[in-house]
């Protein structure tokens, strides 16, 4: 079957490898969408897999539309580039997803990506829709309709940049260190408190990740994001720093904001509120005007 057949007959979770200029890029796709929504496109954050980030969000989002979690391949950072990472998204809805506008929620490192690309390919209004904000039947194959972006950071800090330094110091002599590192920088206090949740995958696409993780810089592409955008903080986010997604949301022209009371890994601290907040917004992203607060889920 191909990967355009595939999307069509996809209802339960089906994983399937798309290869994008020779790279293998790992994808999950589930759901269905008989009332043509948009797709949601889920990339996952810094040492997470769609299963580690997703596993609860995933198949409850695929209730009601379709839904294809992307683990892009991030390689050696310096050779990948944030550009060869736009590149090989491109080519998985290409193949995947053809001619569909989507709806892409990015978390952690995965939202410097989302927001990225959603630059680099909005949606083309389509002047004799009712609805200006409906999808363009001959805009590109690959544009957005609208964004998440869950713990961003639109521009690294000197504190990202040490993070990522101090992890590749104590990498391969000390893994105990590296795990406590890793636990401690990605979940807040509380949350330790009751669980031992496991660390960062590694490997080097985690290594690879924090490389982009501490040099990214968005500054410069942000207006150019004008579709409805929700941006999502969490208020003991030690890793991203809430800062960083109070500055993304003041940043963009049509951003609506909500906060969490979670460190950084929401999805497993926090499942059943990140995935309320999301569920709304992609459903009904124009509810709330741009530059709304949102009250945080309570599921």
């Amino acid at each position: 079957m191909s990967a355009a057949a595939a999307a069509v007959a996809a209802t339960g979770p089906t994983a399937q490898t798309v290869i994008v200029e020779g790279v293998p890029v790992h994808c999950t796709l589930a759901g269905s969408d008989p009332n043509g929504s948009d797709p949601v496109v889920l990339l996952p954050g810094v040492g997470g897999t769609t299963a580690s980030d997703f596993e609860f969000l995933l198949p409850l989002l695929a209730r009601t539309r379709r839904v294809l979690a992307v683990d892009l391949f991030y390689g050696a950072a310096e050779a990948t580039g944030l550009d060869g990472l736009l590149d090989q998204l491109a080519g998985v809805l290409r193949q995947v997803l053809p001619g569909r506008t989507v709806i892409l929620v990015g978390f952690s490192v995965g939202a410097t990506v989302a927001a990225a690309f959603t630059a680099r390919n909005p949606t083309a209004p389509n002047p004799t829709a009712p609805n200006p904000t409906a999808p363009n039947p001959t805009a590109p194959n690959h544009s957005v309709a609208s964004l998440v972006l869950v713990t961003p950071v639109p521009r690294a800090s000197n504190r990202h940049r040490m993070l990522a330094a101090l992890r590749s110091d104590i990498s391969v002599n000390h893994p105990e260190a590296l795990r406590s590192l890793d636990l401690f920088s990605a979940y807040s206090s509380t949350f330790l408190q009751l669980n031992s949740p496991e660390p960062f995958l590694p490997g080097a696409n985690t290594v690879a990740q924090l490389h982009l993780f501490a040099t990214c810089d968005l500054t410069a592409v942000l207006p150019q994001i004008t579709v409805p955008t929700l941006v999502v903080g969490c208020t003991k986010d030690d890793l991203a720093g809430v800062e960083a997604a109070r500055l993304l949301f003041a940043s963009l022209p049509d951003a609506r904001y909500t906060e969490i009371d979670s460190g950084h890994a929401v999805f497993v601290e926090r499942p059943a509120e990140i995935l309320a907040i999301i569920r709304e917004f992609v459903s009904h992203p124009v509810s709330h005007p741009a530059g709304s607060m949102l009250e945080a889920a309570r599921p």
